[in-house]
């Protein structure tokens, strides 16, 4: 039985954790540390307690175990969507899951698993797990809910602290406005590319790759266009027929609004031929933005199309020489957006890290600077991004893309990297439980790990 006179005794962690009122940062400090000793106490055989994550909405991540050695343990019958995940979403008091009712328990001579969840204004905000050699006795069951308690208070008492503090919608146009003024500022785009984009219905935006080129396009489209829809096109049918069949319904999907297209150095000179016959019929037509990598020599030229296309161009530059100031207000927006989309709003970039990623010497374009930031918002913990060094030196992998984008490849992978990178974080680098947990075999993690440019 548990001996409440030891309780003068106690570390003053413990005594803070079980009496006190804390704060869910210093939760993830505090438990680490006396979670064996709250294991003890309850007679508990093996344990662990998870909470919210701080990086991805409506995740959960373990912030303290004890009893599994470093390879840890991943119980599979948690998992989201589960039976005894729902029961947990639902029940508002502690439950046992008998070795019978759980398969998969860590200890094979364990009766069972205590359960408990951790709520937050009806809330599922973390849970705490313990395997006993024996069904629980009261007073465990009892112990274990407060304990719960006092853990849900401290994300109560953060919500009052932080009511009014979600983005709004008005703040992410806003920065994509910024993202676009700049890059277009960055072409040389002045107002005589704006009068001749409103007057001829074309414009070309040429640069090295992932320089930018799609994000000013679509900025041009909000632009101007705004209350019309758009479509980037990737790839053109190779038969004339289909072509002008294609470029008939991407003009009625649209209407009026705008159509992108991409890798027009790969094109044909009958695409090209089509394409330049459809620009300048004298019709109503949608405006259209052209996009061309820099570094890659046309496939074909034919001289009418891409004399009608200089008539009206603007060049994006490569990352190393642009304006430092440029390059500060670049990295401010993707840095601002990562801690954002992962829920991290009181991160800060630090002065060392900023300069380091303004370096023009960095030699990296601005897919990879994003994929850079967001991979350091990840990783930090504490409430200052510090540093790049060990990722800077290594190869980037791609950033997920747009709902409009249709390259299916780009897109399975950048996912994988994403989930890859938060099972990372969750479980802090333990490639034995990322791959229990990402369902995945440990050398088909390195494999992608490697290939993603994450290992």
């Amino acid at each position: 039985m548990l001996n409440f006179k030891q309780s003068s005794n106690m570390e003053p962690s413990v005594r803070d954790l079980i009496y006190g009122s804390i704060s869910t940062k210093e939760l993830r400090f505090l438990l680490p540390e006396t979670f064996p000793y709250l294991l003890r106490v309850l007679k508990g055989e093996v344990g662990l307690l998870v909470l919210a994550s701080d990086f991805e909405p409506g995740a959960l991540e373990e912030v303290a175990s004890s009893g599994y050695g470093e390879e840890g343990f991943f119980y599979t019958f948690l998992s989201r969507g589960s039976e005894v995940r729902r029961s947990l979403e639902s029940e508002r008091s502690p439950f046992f899951l008998s070795k019978d009712q759980s398969s998969g328990l860590y200890k094979s001579e364990s009766a069972g698993c205590l359960l408990s969840g951790i709520y937050s204004d009806e809330k599922l905000e973390g849970f705490l797990l313990i395997e006993l050699s024996s069904p629980p006795e009261p007073w465990q069951t009892i112990l274990l809910a407060l304990l719960c308690q006092n853990i849900a208070r401290s994300f109560k008492s953060e919500k009052k602290e932080t009511i009014g503090f979600a983005p709004s919608r008005e703040t992410i146009e806003e920065r994509w406005s910024r993202m676009g003024k700049l890059l277009f500022r960055m072409s040389g785009g002045g107002k005589a590319a704006l009068d001749n984009y409103r007057k001829l219905g074309m414009l070309k935006i040429r640069g090295p790759r992932s320089s930018g080129k799609k994000t000013l396009a679509k900025w041009l489209h909000r632009n101007e266009s705004s209350d019309r829809g758009f479509l980037v096109i990737g790839v053109l049918p190779e038969q004339g027929g289909k072509l002008e069949k294609s470029l008939e319904e991407w003009e009625t999907m649209v209407q009026g609004g705008t159509l992108i297209f991409e890798k027009i150095q790969e094109y044909s000179a009958l695409q090209q031929k089509l394409l330049y016959e459809y620009a300048v019929a004298e019709r109503s037509r949608p405006r259209l933005v052209f996009l061309e990598n820099s570094e890659i020599s046309p496939k074909e030229e034919l001289v009418f199309f891409r004399s009608f296309l200089e008539s009206n161009f603007v060049e994006l530059p490569i990352w190393s020489n642009w304006p430092k100031e440029d390059r500060e207000e670049m990295v401010t927006l993707f840095f601002e957006e990562a801690r954002e989309a992962q829920g991290r709003r009181d991160l800060v970039l630090s002065k060392q890290a900023k300069i380091r990623l303004v370096h023009p010497e960095m030699n990296r374009n601005l897919e990879d600077l994003r994929n850079l930031i967001e991979e350091g918002v990840l990783h930090t913990s504490g409430r200052e991004l510090l540093g790049f060094s060990e990722m800077i030196n290594r190869p980037q992998g791609v950033s997920i893309p747009e709902a409009d984008d249709l390259d299916l490849r780009k897109a399975v992978e950048a996912l994988e990297r994403q989930k890859i990178l938060l099972a990372y974080k969750l479980f802090g680098g333990n490639q034995i439980r990322m791959s229990k947990a990402l369902g995945i075999s440990r050398g088909s993690l390195q494999y992608k790990l490697k290939n993603l440019g994450l290992g």
